[in-house]
């Protein structure tokens, strides 16, 4: 795994001038001739995307008049890249990916905001949020010490599905069945015996029973993990990771429920879901806007199943991003300000779910106006009806969890990245999960070892 230790040290060259930094505290503003503070902000996402922060910071300019903001965005796949390449002069703001947060943060690069987050503002956010962002960079421990972002969002990714062409298809078959819980998960073998009960072919065309499916919701939902608690530790030779590979595998090779892995490449998952080609699929928060500017059918959302192990539980990732700030910038105050309002304020947080882009990170409006539509308007815009489920996955409840994704402890994602490029095989039926499992064990704790090495 040469290539993990490479990657990671090209990274360390690049922070290297503040590796030992405490950052700067930024404590005067550099300000424009007649009295204003310009600062730069730098995104990414869709279209869509890009759209409704322009919005919001629009909205922050008026109530701000003093602080002028720049804001640039580019696509998910660039970012990082345009990012590293400006590590020696980062914008003002910008977004910091959860999977990307334990190098940046140990870097130095990243202003410390616990000396600029005000107590009463930390609590009405999800302590998960917040916990999300916080290292302590003497012991290298995720979750404690400084608050080096805000949170952008917390983005729990769930089943969804084609209410409307669940009832055509139930209609047409004759089969009687009842719509999915919209709070209680099903089991693995219950969820397939649906999938292979609506197995739907009329006049050559086949619409399967679910797009693909999700590795992390399966890992999860198995009591299963990538490596031990310590996350040092390699996790994929437990039994219960096997199974979890296994069940995806089957959903296709044994179920035919799913398009094998050379059909979805030709189409992804929105791409069949939203044109009718299969009944389910996922969806996050943010496929909102999306899904009610594209989609012509009635869907929902529901928990995702989960399997026979012991302790076994519904649970999803949840993704995350941060409004981090750079440590060198010389508008702490403006840019502080700014990342607040994003993350915090009413009005953002009012915008942002109105405009279909995410759950607020306030709770008292996540559980209240959030879930009850409260500014919604128009059919489209009320769907899902369940947005409650994006709420409880977030939360916890007795029925359903949600958790990082697994890039997010580490220092880096190129491990997970060539754990994924190793499973072909397994899809295609060339090897079972046990066997896989068993023969990457050995190449994955290479790569973890490697990871950690350079810091002890």
């Amino acid at each position: 795994m040469k290539k993990t230790l490479t990657c990671i040290m090209i990274l360390l060259v690049i922070f290297l001038g503040a590796c030992n930094g405490e950052g700067n505290s930024a404590t005067g503003e550099a300000t424009n001739e007649d009295g204003t503070v310009s600062i730069e902000f730098y995104g990414w996402g869709s279209a869509e995307e890009a759209i409704v922060f322009q919005t919001l910071v629009d909205e922050f300019m008026v109530q701000n008049p003093d602080i002028i903001v720049s804001y640039t965005s580019s696509s998910p796949d660039t970012y990082m890249r345009v990012l590293q390449n400006r590590v020696n002069n980062l914008p003002d703001v910008f977004y910091l990916p959860d999977t990307e947060f334990m190098l940046w943060a140990d870097s130095g690069r990243l202003l410390s905001l616990s000396d600029y987050a005000e107590e009463e503002t930390l609590d009405s956010i999800w302590p998960e949020a917040i916990n999300r962002y916080m290292y302590d960079r003497d012991e290298q421990v995720l979750g404690e010490g400084e608050l080096y972002a805000l949170p952008k969002d917390l983005g729990p990714f769930t089943l969804v599905y084609n209410k409307t062409l669940f009832d055509k298809i139930n209609t047409e078959l004759g089969l009687g069945l009842d719509y999915p819980s919209q709070d209680t998960p099903m089991t693995w073998d219950s969820f397939v015996s649906l999938l292979e009960t609506i197995k739907y072919t009329k006049s050559g065309q086949q619409i399967f029973g679910i797009t693909h499916y999700e590795l992390l919701s399966a890992i999860y939902s198995n009591n299963a993990d990538f490596f031990a608690a310590d996350i040092k530790t390699e996790g994929i030779s437990d039994i219960n990771f096997s199974d979890a590979l296994q069940f995806i595998a089957d959903l296709y090779l044994e179920n035919y429920v799913m398009p094998s892995p050379d059909e979805q490449i030709s189409m992804n998952g929105y791409q069949r879901f939203s044109t009718g080609g299969a009944v389910f699929s996922f969806m996050g928060p943010w496929d909102s806007v999306g899904f009610w500017e594209n989609l012509s059918f009635e869907y929902e959302v529901i928990p995702v199943p989960y399997g026979p192990a012991d302790g076994a539980e519904s649970t999803t990732w949840v993704g995350s991003m941060g409004f981090a700030i750079s440590a060198e910038t010389k508008k702490a105050e403006a840019a502080y300000k700014l990342a607040k309002f994003l993350s915090v304020s009413e009005t953002s947080q009012r915008m942002s779910y109105e405009l279909g882009q995410s759950i607020p990170n306030v709770i008292d409006m996540a559980k209240n106006d959030y879930v009850n539509g409260v500014g919604l308007e128009g059919e489209n815009q009320y769907l899902p009806y369940n947005r409650e489920i994006f709420v409880s996955i977030v939360e916890g409840t007795d029925l359903v969890a949600g958790k990082a994704r697994p890039q997010y402890y580490t220092y880096d994602s190129i491990w997970y990245d060539d754990l994924q490029a190793e499973l072909e095989d397994v899809y295609l039926g060339n090897e079972t999960a046990a066997e896989f499992c068993a023969r990457y064990a050995e190449t994955l704790q290479a790569a973890l070892d490697e990871s950690y090495s350079y810091i002890e």
